[in-house]
């Protein structure tokens, strides 16, 4: 059973959601409690089932291969490859995006007398100081729109995989691009 269609859907909406949050730069909207709490939760579940995504599209080609599935499009490899790569590299973006603010929001809670207690503190203020420097500073917006363009890139290529690259016109533009001759 192929259970990757199941997995992949709401983590790529609520990191798109996540990712134009932060697109958003009205300082109105931005000053507002609920604004970094929301784009955390966005973020956090969206990065976690990127996570179940990844391991069940592994299952899935595993399923393919075996020929539980039969898949009939050309460079059918190449495609699954570079699925994989964007799958991988949405995950890693949007993964280094969420461990920043799971610290920024520990930090609101007062976790660096948790990490002094510890003798952790020298690492837990240089992971602060990251955190601050990938959330707080227009490099955000850079990794949100980076993470948006893999995603998007990531479900056109499955998309070719599973409807084949006439379904969407955009991404079937793009397959040909790609694979001059098909």
């Amino acid at each position: 059973m192929n259970l990757h269609p199941i997995f992949v859907h709401f983590p790529i909406a609520l990191l798109t959601v996540y990712a134009i949050m932060e697109l958003i730069r009205f300082k109105k909207v931005m000053r507002q409690p609920y604004w970094f709490y929301s784009k955390a939760l966005f973020l956090m579940i969206g990065g976690l089932g990127a996570l179940a995504a990844l391991y069940t599209g592994d299952m899935a080609k595993a399923a393919v291969r075996s020929g539980e599935f039969m898949v009939a499009i050309p460079n059918f490899d190449q495609v699954v490859r570079m699925h994989e790569n964007f799958a991988d590299l949405t995950v890693g973006i949007f993964g280094i995006l969420a461990a920043c603010y799971l610290f920024l929001w520990m930090q609101r809670y007062n976790f660096s007398s948790f990490a002094k207690k510890i003798g952790l503190l020298p690492v837990w203020n240089f992971l602060l100081i990251l955190a601050h420097f990938f959330v707080e500073t227009p490099f955000v917006i850079f990794m949100a729109l980076a993470g948006l363009i893999c995603v998007t890139i990531t479900g056109g290529l499955g998309g070719i995989m599973v409807y084949g690259p006439g379904a969407d016109p955009f991404f079937g533009f793009v397959y040909h691009l790609m694979f001059p001759g098909m």
